[in-house]
C-alpha cells in the first residue's frame, strides 16, 4: 500500500525559521546579573559560615569597638572596583546603648542607627565614598536584591557625598513587604540655627518618618532620648599669666627678662612657692551631667528639657584637664 506525504512548502521553511530566531536565551546574563549573583555568593557564604567560622577565617578586629568584626571582599562592575564589607559583633550590646554610655569608640553607623550586623559597599577609590547618585541607588539595589535572594536581613549601606561628612544611606529588607530605608549626614560648618536646639533636632528626627502621605502630625511618635551637657572651666593660658616689664622691651623685641621669671602663678604667694620650680600641670575642670533615657512626645518637651538646670543631672562626672606638656 503506497502512502504520500506533504512535504513542506518554502513559506512555511521561512516561518519557522524566523520563530527560532527571536528564541531568547535567558542563560546568558547581563554584567548587571552577574554583578548581582556575585554579591549573593559571597553572602551567602558569610551567612553559612557564621560568626565564629568567621572569626576563624581571621575576620579584622576592629579598635574603634570592642567585640566588633569584619570581614570583605573586592566586587568589580562596570570597569570599577568595590569592596564589600560585612560588619559583625560578638557582643549583643555592641551599638545597641547596653554597653559604656557616650562611647565615642563606635563605628558611625553604629551611633547614628544602632546596628550590629551591617554591610557596606564602597569604591576603592581615594575618597572612599560614592559622590553619583544614580550610582549609590544602583549598589544599594544590587545588594538589596542579593540579600532578598538569600534571605538575609542585614541593613546595606553606602557611602556618599563628601567624606568629611560621614554621610550613607542605605536600605534593609525586614522579611516582609516593608523595607527600611536609612539616610545619615553630618554637619560640621555652618550649622543652621534651628538645628542647634533640641526642638530643632527633634522635629528633623520625626519628619524623617513618613509612614503615608497623611500629615505627621496626626501620628504619635515617642523619642527616647539620653543627654549629656559638658561644662569646663576657663584654661589657664599662657598669655594670660605674663606680665610685662617696666623697662618695656629691647631693640630685638624680646622682654629683657625671660617669660619665666616674669610668670605669675596662682600659688605664688604660698608657703611653697620659694622652693616651687615645675609649672602647674592643672589647666581647669571639665563637669560632665548626665540624664538618663527619657521618653519625649513633642518639640515642647524638648524645649523644656534644653533649659533644664544641671543640678537636675541624675550623674555628675568631674574630672580635671591637665597639661599637655608635663
Amino acid at each position: 500500500m503506497a502512502s504520500t506525504s506533504k512535504m513542506p512548502s518554502s513559506a512555511e521553511d521561512e516561518d519557522l525559521q524566523e520563530e527560532f530566531e527571536h528564541f531568547d536565551d535567558f542563560t546568558l546574563a547581563s554584567s548587571w546579573e552577574r554583578f548581582i549573583s556575585e554579591i549573593e555568593a559571597v553572602c551567602r557564604q558569610w551567612l553559612a559560615d557564621g560568626t565564629k567560622n568567621l572569626l576563624r577565617k581571621g575576620a579584622i578586629s576592629l579598635n574603634i569597638a570592642e567585640g566588633l568584626y569584619k570581614v570583605k571582599t573586592d566586587l568589580k562592575y562596570a570597569m570599577k572596583s568595590y569592596c564589600m564589607e560585612y560588619y559583625f559583633g560578638t557582643r549583643n550590646d555592641v551599638g545597641r546603648g547596653k554597653g559604656k554610655d557616650w562611647s565615642c569608640e563606635l563605628h558611625n553607623l553604629q551611633l547614628s542607627f544602632g546596628v550590629n550586623e551591617f554591610l557596606v559597599i564602597a569604591p576603592q577609590s581615594a575618597s572612599g565614598v560614592v559622590l553619583d547618585g544614580p550610582e549609590a541607588s544602583k549598589l544599594l539595589s544590587a545588594v538589596a536584591i542579593a540579600l532578598s535572594n538569600c534571605s538575609g536581613l542585614w541593613p546595606a549601606f553606602v557611602p556618599v557625598h563628601d567624606p568629611s561628612r560621614k554621610a550613607y544611606i542605605g536600605i534593609q529588607n525586614m522579611g516582609t513587604l516593608f523595607t527600611r530605608r536609612f539616610e545619615a549626614d553630618r554637619i560640621g560648618s555652618q550649622v543652621p540655627v534651628k538645628l542647634m536646639h533640641l526642638e530643632g533636632l527633634y522635629e528633623l528626627f520625626v519628619s524623617k518618618f513618613a509612614f503615608s502621605n497623611m500629615d505627621l502630625s496626626m501620628h504619635l511618635f515617642q523619642v527616647n532620648l539620653k543627654m549629656k551637657l559638658t561644662y569646663r572651666t576657663l584654661p589657664y593660658g599662657e598669655d594670660d599669666d605674663v606680665q610685662e616689664p617696666e623697662g618695656g622691651f629691647t631693640e630685638s623685641g624680646e622682654s629683657p627678662k625671660s617669660n619665666h621669671q616674669n610668670r605669675i602663678q596662682w600659688d605664688d604667694n604660698c608657703p611653697w612657692s620659694e622652693w616651687y620650680s615645675a609649672e602647674d600641670p592643672l589647666r581647669g575642670f571639665e563637669l560632665l551631667t548626665l540624664w538618663s533615657e527619657k521618653a519625649i512626645e513633642s518639640s515642647l518637651e524638648m524645649a523644656e528639657l534644653e533649659n533644664v538646670s544641671p543640678l537636675e543631672a541624675e550623674k555628675w562626672l568631674i574630672s580635671p584637664c591637665l597639661s599637655e606638656i608635663l
